[in-house]
Formats: C-alpha cells, sequence, structure tokens
C-alpha cells in the first residue's frame, strides 16, 4: 500500500470497529468514520478485539462523515444497506472517487454506487462472527476467509484490494463468480433473519425443531428455484448443509434482525426476502416465491409497527 493511502470504514460497528483495530495493528492507515452521528470530531478511541485466547488493543482515528473533507484511499462500507443512497450522495459531494469495498448482507445494494458512477466497485460477502461486548469492545471469529468480487473494476485492482484489507486475523480472498456468493448468502440470511425473528429465538431452532428446518427447505426450494433461472449453479442440498451446519454451531446468539426489531432499528429485510421477491416477480415468466416474499412482509410489518407504537 501507498504510504499515504488511507482506508476508510464507514460504519463502525460490529464488523467496522475488528476491521479497523486489525488493520491499525497491522500498520495500516485507517479511519473509522461515523455515518449516523455527526457530532465527532476527529479523534482516537481504543477498539478492543477478542478473538479466542488472542486480544488486542488498538488506538484508531475517528469521525464523523460530515466532518471529513476528503478522501484519499479505498472507502469500505459497513453500515446497514438501507444507508447506501444517503452515503453515495454523501461521498459524490465531498469528490470521493474509491475504490468503494460494499461488505453487506442483500441483494442489489451496491445499486446506489452505481447509480452514482463509483468505479471500481467490489462486494465482500463475509463470514465473520462478532458481537459487541460494549461500545469498543468485541469478540470475534473468523469463520473463513471472505470472499471479494468485482462489480466494476479489473483484476489487478481486486488482488490489490484484497492485500490492502487482509490481516492474519481478519482473512479475505479474491472471488471471480462473486454473484454466486451474493446469492448464496441472501438466501441463508433471508431464512434466519425472517424465520427466527418471528419466533423470537436464536439461529439454533433449525437443528432442534424439525418442523421449523422443514420450513427453511421449502423457502430454500422457492429461492433455488429463482437463481437456476439467474444460472447461478445453487443447489438446495447446499445451502439446507449450510443453514443446519449453521444452527448445529449456534451458541445461543439472537439473529440481528431481532435485535433490530427489539432495539426500534431499520432492519435490512428489504435487501433479502422482499429484493428476492422483487427479482423473482420481474422475471418473464416470473418466479413464485410466496413464502419467502410473506415472511418478509410480516418482518417489515413489525419492524414499521413497533416504529409507530415508538413514534
Amino acid at each position: 500500500m501507498a504510504p499515504k493511502e488511507t482506508i476508510y470504514i464507514l460504519g463502525s460497528g460490529a464488523v467496522g470497529f475488528p476491521l479497523a483495530a486489525y488493520l491499525a495493528h497491522a500498520g495500516r492507515r485507517v479511519v473509522a468514520v461515523r455515518t449516523s452521528r455527526k457530532d465527532v470530531p476527529r479523534d482516537t478511541i481504543t477498539v478492543t478485539v477478542q478473538n479466542g485466547a488472542d486480544c488486542i488493543s488498538m488506538s484508531v482515528e475517528t469521525i464523523s462523515l460530515s466532518r471529513l473533507a476528503s478522501f484519499d484511499g479505498t472507502i469500505v462500507i459497513t453500515t446497514k444497506a438501507h444507508a447506501n443512497n444517503a452515503i453515495a450522495l454523501k461521498l459524490k459531494e465531498k469528490a470521493a472517487t474509491g475504490p468503494v469495498v460494499i461488505m453487506q448482507n442483500g441483494v442489489g445494494v451496491e445499486k446506489p454506487f452505481l447509480d452514482a458512477d463509483f468505479s471500481p466497485i467490489y462486494r465482500c460477502i463475509l463470514y465473520v462472527t462478532s458481537q459487541p461486548t460494549s461500545a469498543y469492545d468485541f469478540t470475534f471469529r473468523p469463520v473463513t476467509a471472505s470472499p471479494i468480487g468485482i462489480i466494476t473494476g479489473d483484476e489487478a485492482g481486486l488482488k490489490k484490494c484484497v492485500e490492502d484489507l487482509t490481516t492474519d486475523p481478519f482473512p479475505f480472498r479474491s472471488e471471480t463468480n462473486i454473484q454466486r456468493e451474493i446469492w448464496k448468502k441472501a438466501i441463508i440470511n433471508s431464512i434466519f433473519n425472517s424465520i427466527c425473528p418471528l419466533l423470537e429465538v436464536d439461529n439454533g431452532v433449525f437443528a432442534r425443531n424439525e418442523s421449523v428446518a422443514d420450513l427453511a427447505r421449502k423457502l430454500v426450494r422457492e429461492c433455488v428455484a429463482l437463481t437456476d433461472r439467474l444460472d447461478m449453479g445453487l443447489s438446495e442440498s447446499e445451502l439446507m448443509e449450510q443453514i443446519m451446519r449453521i444452527s448445529r454451531g449456534s451458541d445461543g446468539q439472537l439473529i440481528s434482525t431481532l435485535q433490530d426489531l427489539r432495539n426500534g432499528r431499520q432492519t435490512e429485510i428489504e435487501f433479502l426476502n422482499l429484493e428476492i421477491a422483487r427479482m423473482a416477480a420481474s422475471l418473464q415468466p416470473e418466479v413464485e416465491v410466496p413464502r419467502t416474499e410473506l415472511l418478509g412482509r410480516m418482518i417489515l410489518a413489525r419492524s414499521l409497527q413497533q416504529k409507530g407504537e415508538e413514534g
């Protein structure tokens, strides 16, 4: 990495702060950019990340996006996807050029950055578990190296991006078929993030309850009918094996959408079940995904109801 090049991480939370800490620990220049707060001056905080027996505490520079005058390096997006329109507009106003690396769940989350003519744009599918224990303390574990692939750009740029972001505790890898990875993770997330919140249970429910596992299988079957039309090469058995593997390895942690609902935050369901349903309806002839869409609409309705009650 060039000596003056900076990695800007927009959306400092359970992914952004550990990533920033590991990059700083590896000697790379990194800034944690707060997108939801406008009152954060340029300062440093101490971020602590516990990964099994390994623990690091690093000073990380932080600042509000509104107070950041310019960008001179890679921009990593780790916010929830519903913030993308506003972020893309703000970055455009500041004449940011990228590259942009989007580390989010869901289908089509890169669209605001494409519409704003950013290039290169890369998508990353995260395979990590991370949980805050306090504002700047996290427990973190990589499941496997997280794939990054090209939305716009070239192989040389992708290779540099992967090298710049990779550290031993938080590894990444290049992926030639990133769309397959996007859809695979989106389908799995659409199942966990609709069924678990509606039942108000942890993600181990599929391993514990055969009828819930059967519902997951029906949802997978709907989604595979769609991905077959999109030529993604995904199978029901592959997706169910991963769902059951995740469920059997559950530590009782509540799914992010359930946490969002309980805390009155906007969920990602519009980029999961509801975007899958939109894509299915856009095909000619359309693919029917009634269960996937219904569960997504139930999550959205519950989210809107809770916001109305709080208001």
